[in-house]
C-alpha cells in the first residue's frame, strides 16, 4: 500500500477535520432526540467548512511556508479561528445556540464553544496532514 503524499494528506485533512467539531456539537442534540439536530448539523457544517476555507487553509499555507508546523502553532490558529467565528456571529447577530438563557449570557457562553471547536478542527487537521513530517 502506498503512502499518501503531502498534498493528499492536506486535502484529506481539509475534508475530514471540519466534520469533527460539527459532529461533536450536534451529538448532544441528536442523543436527546432534539428535532433540530439535522438543522444544527447542517448549520455547524456550513460554519466549519467556511472557517476552514477562509482561515484554516490560508493559515496552513502560511505556517508551512514559515516552517511553523508544530501542533501548538496549529492549535493557536484554531483558537484564533474560533474567535473569528464568534466575532463574525456577534457582528451579524446570529442567534445563540443556547436557548433559555439571557441573550448576553448565551452569547458569551458561545465564545468558548467556538474557540474549542476551532482548536479541535485544527488539531484534527494537523493529525491527518502531519505538516511536521514534510
Amino acid at each position: 500500500m502506498r503512502r499518501l503524499t503531502e498534498r493528499e494528506r492536506a486535502i484529506l485533512g481539509l475534508i475530514i477535520a471540519p466534520l469533527v467539531p460539527t459532529v461533536l456539537l450536534t451529538l448532544p442534540a441528536a442523543l436527546n432526540g432534539d428535532p433540530r439536530a439535522p438543522a444544527l448539523l447542517v448549520h455547524y457544517a456550513m460554519v466549519s467548512y467556511c472557517a476552514t476555507v477562509l482561515v484554516a487553509m490560508p493559515a496552513h499555507f502560511l505556517l508551512r511556508k514559515q516552517q511553523w508546523t508544530s501542533l501548538g502553532a496549529y492549535a493557536a490558529v484554531g483558537a484564533a479561528m474560533g474567535l473569528a467565528v464568534f466575532l463574525f456571529e456577534l457582528m451579524v447577530r446570529v442567534p445563540s445556540r443556547l436557548a433559555g438563557l439571557g441573550p448576553g449570557v448565551a452569547r458569551l457562553l458561545s465564545l468558548p464553544v467556538d474557540v474549542i471547536g476551532g482548536v479541535i478542527l485544527l488539531i484534527c487537521f494537523w493529525l491527518i496532514a502531519r505538516p511536521d513530517r514534510e
